[in-house]
């Protein structure tokens, strides 16, 4: 694992920068910058071992790499786990919160994280292993986890604001694809499924464009994956609809996060619980 960051960023002058650590399957990217300062911001990625488990990958990361620990004036760790559900903030009452921990995790998690949506008045649940959250707790005291999807539903809803139809996302990364869509800033649809080939990214894409009466003719789908996988389910899809946009996965997140550290995207803070 090899990251390395502008010469520029050192232990004195850090707490001028936000960052954010981004980790997905098989790798992980440190980005960061100033927030007056568009062109100081800056994005490395590393592959990581996947036998490897997450807590000692974090852990060799943060002793062969001392500018990580540096104090920031805000850093994000954004995973993408796959366990998360998006609860309307009506029903998020405590009376009601363990019923939906268990409801959303069919397996025990150690630490539940709710991220506020206010824009879509609403609360995404996911939950982490506690080794994890601790060693982030313990080496930057001032981070605070995110799910990956967060701040692009929040993104995404802005757009769709000011849009005439119909908009639907599918992110692929890994044996999991996430599908969200919104109309004219209402969101209509958001899950994950697990896939296996395009045979199966097909069959779900084209089940919800069904389910949710999309208009193959005006409606819009935006596919983001690996190039590969996003152009070859490109070409399959247009025999069923029209307007298919491909984004390579990469610079989705890497505009994501220039949009939370020198941009104006903000996303809430979450708590843990």
């Amino acid at each position: 694992m090899s990251l390395r960051v502008p010469d520029s960023l050192t232990a004195s002058n850090s707490e001028g920068y936000r960052t954010s650590v981004r980790l997905w399957p098989g790798g992980l990217s440190f980005s960061g910058g100033i927030p007056s300062d568009e062109g100081s911001f800056f994005c490395e990625e590393t592959e990581v071992d996947v036998a490897r488990s997450p807590l000692q990958t974090l852990r060799d990361l943060f002793r062969e790499h001392p500018f990580l620990s540096y104090p920031y004036a805000a850093v994000r760790i954004i995973t993408s786990e796959p366990n998360y559900t998006i609860v309307p903030e009506a029903i998020y009452e405590d009376e009601a919160k363990e019923r939906l921990y268990r409801f959303t995790f069919a397996t025990p998690v150690e630490t539940v994280v709710a991220q506020p949506l206010r824009e879509l008045e609403s609360v995404l649940l996911f939950g982490l292993r506690r080794d994890m959250h601790d060693f982030i707790v313990q080496t930057l005291p001032t981070a605070h986890w995110e799910h990956t999807l967060a701040s692009l539903l929040i993104g995404w809803h802005e757009r769709s604001l000011r849009a005439l139809h119909a908009h639907m996302y599918a992110v692929v990364q890994d044996r999991t694809m996430d599908v969200a869509c919104f109309d004219r800033g209402a969101l209509r649809f958001v899950n994950r499924f697990e896939v296996e080939n395009h045979d199966d990214m097909m069959y779900y894409l084209l089940y919800v464009w069904k389910q949710l009466e999309l208009d193959q003719r005006n409606d819009t789908l935006t596919l983001s994956a690996v190039a590969s996988v996003a152009f070859d389910l490109k070409e399959q899809l247009q025999t069923y609809l029209r307007d298919i946009r491909v984004e390579a996965i990469q610079t989705l997140y890497r505009a994501d996060d220039r949009a939370a550290t020198v941009g104006h995207l903000t996303v809430t803070i979450p708590t843990n619980t």
